[in-house]
């Protein structure tokens, strides 16, 4: 025994060969910052640099709202509101281009990969004071092992192209990324301060845990901002992780307070506001409800799927969910009720049918680890082709699941960090088995997973340079077992045509029917059984003049989905122009009944406008009469009705 702790010394005891990770480091910080310059070049050539899907129109049209002083939509906050009040910030200071928050984007995801390579070295032992006294040798074998893990970690991210690709969307994933990085790097550095492993330092100043607490609690309350799915379970979990972590007495509550203290901070604005507008003092967003519901309903299969009848983007869902939930209560509601009322369908759903929930979660669970990608953004095969910086971006997340389930136990078994690394682990796994799959939602964890994937390689980069290889020889047959039967099957299909869809969509904000029609053929042809598809190339089959076929496409979309008021309205419209007034009839009829207020007030609109064509003045003012019922004193219904009245 002691011939191999002195051959492990010895082995170790050559420090200076392994001050390569001060070298290695700062040229993959490089490396990462020249490709995010060039990704940044690429994307402002190429036309997916201008396409805006509707939830990064949202946070987009928001942020420059609030940038111009306009305020915030009427009721409590329905939507995550750190990105918002970032990208205000961003565009009150250089306009609201979508450059500048790209710039910051990237920069927080180099901030990323080097709180990456901080967190796998804390988690591996890296730097830490060995407590007994001569034992040069093992807090070398320490440091040794913590930059190993550390510079596998910040390789696998550095080389993992879903992040870079999240940094140059509109939206909040990137941020969150880095929140949850440095939240865990924190609660490492925590966890190791109060072991007596050494004092926090910030440009070669002690930071004292207090203040280190008070941070973490900040930070967890901007993660609940931007991602409370994952945030909002980590919050108690640390709570009671420092309570327990902390020293006996009437001192044990002190950072467990501390740590409420810097939460609340970041909540409480928040929780006034919707206190003050909707009643209900929530200190996030109040759709978290729906978003529950169409994550464990009957019939989820782990993706995101919205529930039969609502539409999949997150305005439009949030706005379908209320409709639905106050036809059945037969009343208005608030936010907070809606929300309420979709959480108790979605426990009916639960009680009834545990064991096919159950059956679920589990899935969820496999889904969580598989290599698979199911993004709500630009596809990353069009990016490849549109951005060439991409193609030697090769790792997949199969990589980093595998290396990171074996590591996990390791971590657990063997490192000193485990406690902050199961609680992150948990709320990462949380996010998803409760709700739902999709890369946005499980990006955030991959700091984490690639720390633990960092540990696994320097656990075994040690046993072979002791040969202890059956030890090594095990560990590497269960990683390849998990590979085979989870990371690495294939548990759904992707649908790349959202991606064509999202093209056809800024073409025609161009108005570039022509490019328009050739994308939205192409994401009809990958799936021709969506209603989406189906109306997005009728719809621009109309604008440029093939009308009749453009109806063909509307009636199959309608058959298809007969409760589409929208549909409803823009396929009527087009029978109306074809003459066929009494079905269009039917069809603004139809959306007038629907109970969603705007559509309610085009169909007001074109009822109006078909009566007066016919000749039915009376008629046509009674319909602009019910419009202004819904939106009593709008200037432009007003000035019709008067000019109806007076004609």
């Amino acid at each position: 025994m002691n011939k191999n702790n002195e051959n492990n010394c010895t082995a170790m005891r050559g420090g200076e060969r392994h001050r390569w990770a001060s070298i290695v480091m700062p040229a993959i910080l490089a490396v990462a910052a020249v490709v995010r310059i060039v990704f940044l070049v690429q994307l402002s050539r190429s036309d997916l640099g201008e396409i805006l899907p509707l939830d990064m129109r949202f946070y987009h049209d928001l942020g420059s709202a609030l940038a111009s002083g306009r305020g915030l939509p009427q009721g409590g906050l329905t939507f995550n509101p750190l990105y918002p009040v970032f990208l205000a910030f961003v565009f009150r200071i250089f306009g609201d281009g979508f450059l500048a928050p790209r710039i910051i984007q990237v920069i927080a995801g180099l901030v990323t990969i080097w709180l990456v390579f901080v967190s796998a070295r804390l988690l591996a032992g890296g730097g830490e004071r060995d407590g007994r006294q001569g034992n040069v040798c093992g807090t070398m074998q320490e440091n040794v092992r913590g930059n190993i893990a550390g510079i596998t970690a910040a390789a696998l991210v550095l080389f993992y192209p879903q992040l870079l690709l999240y940094e140059g969307s509109l939206l909040a994933t990137s941020l969150v990324t880095l929140i949850m990085a440095a939240s865990f790097s924190t609660a490492l550095t925590l966890s190791r301060t109060l072991r007596g492993g050494g004092d926090m330092k910030l440009s070669g100043r002690t930071v004292p845990p207090a203040a280190a607490t008070v941070f973490l609690g900040i930070l967890t309350g901007a993660g609940i901002m931007g991602r409370p799915n994952i945030f909002l379970f980590l919050a108690p979990l640390l709570a009671a992780w420092l309570f327990a972590v902390s020293e006996k007495g009437r001192k044990k509550w002190r950072l467990p307070l501390l740590y409420a203290a810097g939460l609340t901070v970041m909540l409480a604005p928040a929780s006034i506001y919707n206190a003050s507008r909707a009643g209900t003092p929530v200190p996030v967003t109040s759709h978290g409800g729906i978003n529950f519901y169409a994550g464990n309903m009957k019939g989820a299969g782990g993706l995101y799927n919205p529930p039969e009848g609502m539409r999949r983007d997150m305005r439009g869902l949030i706005e379908d969910s209320r409709i639905v939930a106050e036809r059945a209560m037969g009343r208005q509601m608030t936010d907070a009720e809606v929300s309420v009322y979709w959480s108790e369908r979605a426990r009916e759903r639960i009680v009834t049918d545990t064991g096919g929930w159950l059956r679920l979660l589990g899935r969820k669970f496999l889904l969580f680890w598989n290599g698979g990608e199911f993004g709500d953004i630009v596809d990353i095969v069009l990016m490849r082709q549109e951005c060439p910086v991409f193609r030697p971006l090769i790792i997949r997340f199969t990589l980093i699941s595998t290396l990171a389930f074996a590591g996990a136990f390791l971590v657990i078994w063997h490192s000193s960090g485990k406690w902050p690394f199961m609680i992150f682990l948990a709320v990462s796994l949380a996010a998803i088995v409760l709700f739902y799959f999709n890369t946005r939602y499980r990006l955030p964890s991959v700091p984490v997973l690639a720390a633990s994937a960092g540990y696994f390689v320097a656990w075994a980069a040690g046993r072979i340079s002791v040969r202890r290889w059956k030890e090594v020889a095990a560990a590497a047959v269960a990683a390849v077992l998990f590979f085979a039967f989870v990371s690495g099957k294939e548990m759904f299909g992707v649908n790349r045509s959202a991606t064509y869809t999202f093209l056809g969509n800024h073409y025609i904000s161009e108005g570039r029917e022509d490019r328009a029609l050739e994308a939205f053929s192409e994401a009809l042809r990958l799936d021709p059984d969506s209603v989406e598809n189906r109306i997005n190339f009728a719809r621009v089959l109309s604008r440029t003049e093939k009308k009749e076929r453009a109806r063909e496409y509307y009636e199959l979309a309608w058959e298809a989905s007969p409760n589409f008021p929208r549909l409803a309205l823009e396929y009527g419209y087009l029978l109306d122009e074809l003459g066929m007034r009494i079905e269009a009839r039917k069809l603004y009829n139809h959306a007038w009944n629907s109970g969603r207020r705007s559509e309610m007030i085009v169909a007001c609109k074109l009822l109006s406008r078909m009566a007066y064509a016919e000749g039915r003045g009376d008629a046509a003012i009674m319909w602009i009469r019910r419009a202004i019922e819904l939106v009593p004193g709008d200037e432009e219904l007003l000035k019709l009705l008067q000019r109806l009245e007076g004609s």
